[in-house]
């Protein structure tokens, strides 16, 4: 138990330890936040099939600090529904055994042993609450190779840190998730990959360029339908079949996003 230390003053007069000393305990906040009033704006959306009449029966938070904190794949597996989507500002809708093989395919988790996503910030949508919201600021060393297609690239041996970016997770009334989000980087001039977030930016400490990886650049729309039609560079988005019915947007990949409401 920590005792009070007395600093002695020139004049001798005796100054308590939370006056000097700056490892003082912090005082609780005089307010708390519970975060913003539900929405007042009546929207229909396609992706309303998210949202659920009944409140969640088990502790979304938890078991979204839980996902979060997976190392592997196998650990991750049993998360996901059978309906599963990914989407990423230029990568999806894209199926979890396809990311998953597109990620085994670049030797990802290999190339970066000791990698760290590092979540926090954890919140539930004041608008569904079926729906969980953290940061992840990833950091690694590249200590073996990655794979780009028929390129084996050696290892840089550089320890790299990501910039900060957003994920979110939308879980079914039976605890599974059905769609998981990944925003672009939040400041493009943090961490050591020159912007480059997610799995471009552990492919950027791993020397590969990133060049222009922005939703609606022409060049990486065509590169992206390429890959896709060749194959052999993993998946930038899933075959249509096997897409789950329920994601309506056609849009794939880089592409800028269409209105599926309209359809």
């Amino acid at each position: 138990m920590r005792q009070s230390i007395y600093y002695t003053a020139v004049a001798g007069c005796a100054l308590s330890s939370d006056a000097l000393n700056v490892f003082a305990p912090l005082k609780p906040p005089s307010k708390t936040y519970a975060g913003p009033p539900p929405s007042k704006v009546n929207t229909e959306s396609w992706l309303d099939v998210l949202q659920y009449d009944e409140p969640p029966k088990f502790d979304v938070l938890a078991k979204s600090i839980e996902f979060a904190n997976c190392k592997t794949f196998d650990e991750i597996g049993d998360f996901f529904a059978e309906d599963y989507v990914f989407r990423g500002p230029i990568i999806g809708p894209i199926t979890s055994d396809d990311v998953r093989n597109a990620q085994e395919g670049f030797n990802i988790q290999n190339a970066y042993p000791n990698l760290e996503t590092r979540p926090f910030g954890f919140t539930i949508d004041p608008d569904n609450a079926f729906r969980c919201y953290w940061f992840e600021r990833w950091e690694g060393t590249n200590t073996e190779g990655v794979k780009l297609g028929p390129m084996d690239l050696p290892p840089t041996n550089n320890d790299i840190k990501l910039p900060t970016h957003i994920m979110s997770a939308n879980w079914t009334p039976e605890g599974k998730i059905k769609y998981a989000c990944l925003s672009n980087p939040l400041d493009r001039f943090e961490g050591t990959t020159n912007g480059a977030g997610a799995v471009f930016g552990l492919l950027v400490g791993a020397g590969v360029q990133s060049g222009n990886v922005s939703v609606g650049s022409s060049a990486l729309r065509f590169q992206q339908r390429l890959f896709h039609a060749i194959g052999g560079f993993g998946r930038n988005w899933s075959v249509e079949e096997k897409i789950p019915k329920w994601w309506k947007s056609k849009a794939r990949g880089a592409d800028p996003n269409d209105n599926p409401n309209d359809m």
